[in-house]
């Protein structure tokens, strides 16, 4: 079953997620790892709508096909925990740059709305994103409620012009990256169960990092490991947000509010859906007017 690329993610993945989300997440996982039987919803939810010029939603005939009109505009949605590959009961970012290169393939979709809100996510689910984001032509407006990590992250590589969709519950940022794992060693050896990991001399440095981690040596798993990962979001975010104002906690993991993020230049506005779809017009004008002059 495709659920088996969450559980795959959940149990041996490298996540770029909020740390407070991970305390939901927390029985959840140890159901899975324990051997649990734990139920899972499909997701029934439409990952991508499409809007026509007066804002009015385009639904498919009865045999399935969707007549789009010129100037439409496509509302993708990145919602919750993402993983690299959809399964059973999430879209994964393959999934979502798809619905979002579907429209800019679409010579009657004048531009996207991402609708973000999301706590973050799989490491390897960010590679999609920055692909789109070096081919795309047409406009994409993020509009966000919660934007942290791995949405962050993508909303900064993809996103021309980015947006809260409120000023009460919106926040974004937690530019950073965590490890965390269990050594469930000791509990183990009290049952009577011995460990043993048997290395060649040609492999001594197989695992080396999270090893000395094991032992409590930190150094090296933050130097090769975590240090060049949360450099690379820092850079990322560099490029996406050129007016950034790097106060202490804006590149190193603090989140922030929708005003405060729109005084710190972590967004560009604060709106709803109607401006957002306002903004992919001005900003198709502006290109239209730099290819004249």
């Amino acid at each position: 079953m495709k659920v088996n690329r969450l559980l795959s993610e959940v149990i041996r993945g490298v996540w770029l997620l909020e740390p407070s989300y991970l305390l939901g997440f927390g029985e959840t996982v140890h159901k899975i790892v324990s051997g649990q039987n734990v139920e899972f919803e499909n997701s029934t939810t439409a990952l991508v709508k499409i809007m026509d010029p007066n804002g009015n939603r385009v639904r498919a005939n009865d045999d399935g096909d969707m007549d789009i009109p010129e100037g439409s505009v496509a509302v993708v949605d990145m919602m919750g925990a993402v993983i690299k590959y959809g399964d059973w009961c999430t879209y994964g970012a393959d999934e979502i740059v798809g619905a979002l290169q579907m429209a800019e393939n679409n010579p009657n979709i004048k531009g996207s709305i991402l609708n973000i809100d999301g706590p973050g996510g799989a490491v390897s689910a960010i590679g999609p994103f920055l692909q789109f984001a070096k081919t795309k032509t047409k406009p994409v407006i993020g509009l966000a409620d919660a934007c942290m990590s791995l949405h962050y992250w993508t909303a900064c590589a993809v996103c021309d012009y980015l947006m809260a969709d409120n000023d009460v519950s919106a926040r974004f940022g937690s530019v950073g990256v965590v490890a965390s794992f269990q050594d469930v060693k000791p509990y183990y050896k009290e049952q009577g169960i011995v460990f043993h990991e048997i290395y060649p001399d040609e492999s001594a440095n197989k695992n080396e990092a999270f090893r000395l981690a094991l032992e409590g040596k930190y150094d090296m798993i933050k130097t090769e490991q975590l240090s060049p990962l949360a450099q690379k979001f820092q850079a990322g975010v560099r490029a996406g947000r050129p007016n950034l104002k790097e106060e202490p906690g804006v590149l190193n993991g603090k989140t922030y509010d929708a005003d405060t993020s729109l005084g710190l230049g972590m967004i560009d506005g604060i709106g709803s859906i109607k401006e957002a779809i306002g903004m992919i017009d001005k900003i198709q004008l502006r290109t239209e007017l730099k290819r004249i002059i």
